[in-house]
């Protein structure tokens, strides 16, 4: 029997967001709460989207309607920086996900993981959170990259952890696959030094996908397959097939794992035969019929955003209801706009920020345009501009849409005004479609008496749409309520239902204390393993850099390799103050890791004391030398530092958003077990009085 709670997730002056546990009672749940519809986008259905679809629909009981969708986004974003270093012609790019800063920073949606256990990437704000920079590495990187790279016992200990400098044989050090763009990149990092420290130190780990090399405005219902797109199709299922056959030891499931990817193969081949296919064609015909291998009992039908908010007609005009928020917009835009700038700040989220200025904005939507090149459909998307009072116009604009303004006789007050306004223009004769970006979409999509449903871990943007809620009702009162569905899949604490041997990647390796574990076992010890790092971390969190030289003393100290701790008694005292509790002592530090730390503080020791032998007359060449030692020891620890980072965040990561095609590959009756066992929740956001 299921025990109902609530409770506080998040709040600040404005509101609360309860949580609500609903797992047997989803259906009566939102009935009681006036709930009509149930939507669930996604821009990539085979990733964790067709198994958190199915959590859904099984736990609707067919009481409400379930509307499953594409999400109508680009197809993803290519690091802009790589634009001069390709050296071949295409439109396209095989990328793996890596964050910002002097790399520049790829988001990618079309996408698959290497096997079923795969590394997220790590934002330079998580070092920061801990008081680690990476521009202490980044800084120096230049002047001792050749340097390091010869350096056999140095890269020894950095492949302990997953690390690797030699891009040629990448999945050799790794276990996660190829290095994904690696002449382009390769090239980049030498003009770019530091670059090449912010890619390294933030990039995914058997995560790869397919972006545009140029910026592209244009929506997965207008890109059609062509021979290059196609090629870059197969290298991702090949990938995931390969990365899934890597890590799945048992003979007989590898036999099953072949047959369904034969099965894919055949299907992929059967969808591409027919004219005019796009991506999200694409996704939508080969998740339904990956649906029906898993059972018939499944009926699932997805729909597309731009069909959904379309506007084609009066009738559409008239009774199309996903505009509450743009009409606040336009209403009330110095209040809009401060609510909108508030809630990114405090969800810390680097979007645009709305600015208006002598009564012209730009508002975070933007216009998909129905269009037709011969027989195919085509979704022009447009930026906006809006402008009231004194001639007030909408300026449509964006790298593939023609530019031109709209003039109003009336003020643009109004969504209705604004729609009409565009309606009756007569430049839209296949329609058009206003869709919002992510938090006002989200916010509209989740209004009541509609409720979006989103897998745990599987929106950036709910925290935002939180607060932003909260700043509009603090301003104007009576805001709707606003609900989220959240799924917890729970594949790793699930894995005890299906008998896997798994070779596991270097990055989990090293603190899992395995190459090879059954999936009983490391469904019982991941969150335990992950408490260990997760201790670590916070032992290490807001050390300054001068700080690591005396925690390495500490750890070998703690490891028995050195008996005197010297003047790094201060540290530990700090440490103590944080909580150690002698996790250092049992910690699995590679031993190659501890040993070459060993040896440069040895070294820096040495140095160090023949600079004050020396006193004023030491050479420059001393003090090169220490600095480089010291730059390697820091070095070190940014690899160790990221090492428990990715296997914490993964992890926990993993647990929720296991890529689909990869479990039906694995076992379609294992899918029917994540389905019976997850869990569903609710988040309401309440507002404070």
């Amino acid at each position: 029997m299921e025990v109902s709670c609530k409770e506080i997730i998040r709040e600040d002056e404005n509101f609360y967001t309860i949580k609500i546990n609903c797992t047997s009672d989803l259906s009566k749940k939102l009935i009681d709460l006036g709930i009509k519809w149930v939507y669930k986008g996604d821009q990539n259905l085979l990733w964790d989207a067709l198994i958190t679809d199915l959590v859904v629909y099984n736990n609707l009981k067919d009481k409400l309607p379930f509307i499953p969708f594409v999400h109508d986004e680009k197809l993803g974003t290519g690091d802009h920086r790589l634009i001069p270093f390709y050296k071949n012609p295409g439109r396209y790019t095989l990328t793996e996900d890596y964050a910002g800063k002097l790399t520049g920073a790829v988001y990618i949606n079309q996408d698959i993981s290497y096997g079923l256990l795969y590394g997220v990437p790590i934002e330079p704000s998580d070092y920061n959170d801990l008081n680690f920079k990476l521009l202490w590495l980044a800084k120096d990187w230049g002047k001792y990259k050749d340097i390091i790279k010869q350096d056999g016992n140095f890269l020894r200990s950095l492949a302990d952890f997953g690390f690797s400098l030699d891009y040629e044989n990448y999945s050799i050090f790794t276990g996660s696959g190829l290095m994904a763009n690696r002449e382009t990149l390769t090239s980049y990092f030498q003009r770019n030094p530091k670059a090449e420290i912010y890619y390294l130190f933030s990039k995914s780990l058997g995560w790869y996908g397919i972006v545009p090399r140029y910026p592209e405005e244009i929506s997965l219902s207008s890109i059609y397959f062509n021979d290059e797109l196609l090629r870059y199709l197969n290298t991702l299922f090949i990938l995931g097939l390969r990365g899934t056959l890597r890590q799945v030891k048992n003979k007989e499931k590898r036999r099953g794992i072949l047959e369904r990817a034969r099965k894919i193969y055949n299907w992929a081949k059967e969808i591409l035969k027919e004219q005019n296919i796009t991506i999200a064609d694409f996704q939508v015909k080969l998740a339904e019929k990956i649906v029906k291998d898993i059972s018939e009992d499944y009926n699932l039908s997805f729909q597309r955003t731009s069909d959904i908010l379309k506007i084609a007609s009066y009738e559409d005009l008239k009774n199309k209801d996903f505009y509450y928020f743009f009409d606040l917009l336009l209403k009330y835009p110095i209040v809009f706009s401060q609510a909108y700038n508030s809630a990114l700040n405090k969800a810390r989220l680097p979007l645009k920020r709305i600015l208006i200025k002598e009564n012209t904005f730009q508002p975070p939507y933007f216009l998909e345009i129905f269009n037709f090149q011969g027989d195919r459909k085509i979704l022009v998307r447009c930026n906006l501009e809006i402008k009231n009072k004194e001639r007030p116009y909408i300026m449509l604009s964006s790298p593939h849409c023609k530019s031109f303004v709209l003039m109003s006789k009336e003020n643009l007050i109004s969504a209705e005004t604004f729609l009409k306004t565009l309606y009756y223009s007569g430049k839209f004769p296949y329609g058009f479609a206003l869709i919002g970006k992510a938090g006002p979409f989200m916010a509209e999509m989740r209004r009541h008496p509609r409720v979006l449903a989103v897998p745990e871990e599987g929106s950036k943007y709910a925290p935002m749409v939180d607060y932003f809620l909260g700043e509009l009702n603090s301003y104007l009162k009576n805001i709707p309520d606003s609900h989220l569905i959240r799924i917890r899949i729970n594949l790793l604490d699930n894995l005890d239902k299906i008998d896997l041997d798994l070779q596991v990647p270097k990055f989990l390796e090293v603190y899992l204390g395995k190459k090879i574990i059954n999936s009983k076992e490391f469904s019982k010890i991941w969150k335990n393993k992950v408490e260990q790092v997760s201790k670590v971390l916070e032992v290490i969190k807001g050390l300054e850099s001068g700080e690591y030289f005396h925690l390495a003393n500490f750890i070998l100290y703690e490891k028995g390799y050195m008996v005197d701790l010297g003047r790094s008694v201060k540290l530990i005292k700090k440490l103590e103050a944080k909580g150690y509790d002698g996790i250092f002592k049992n910690f699995p530090f590679p031993k190659n890791f501890l040993s070459t730390v060993y040896e440069l503080l040895n070294e820096r020791k040495k140095i160090i004391e023949r600079i004050k032998e020396k006193k004023a007359e030491a050479p420059r060449e001393l003090f090169e030398l220490r600095d480089f030692i010291e730059y390697k020891v820091l070095f070190l620890f940014g690899v160790l530092i990221r090492s428990l980072l990715i296997f914490k965040k993964s992890l926990q990561y993993l647990n929720y958003r296991p890529y689909s095609i990869i479990l039906y590959l694995i076992s379609p009756e294992f899918i029917k077990d994540l389905i019976r066992n997850s869990e569903i929740y609710l988040e309401r956001v309440e507002f404070k009085t």
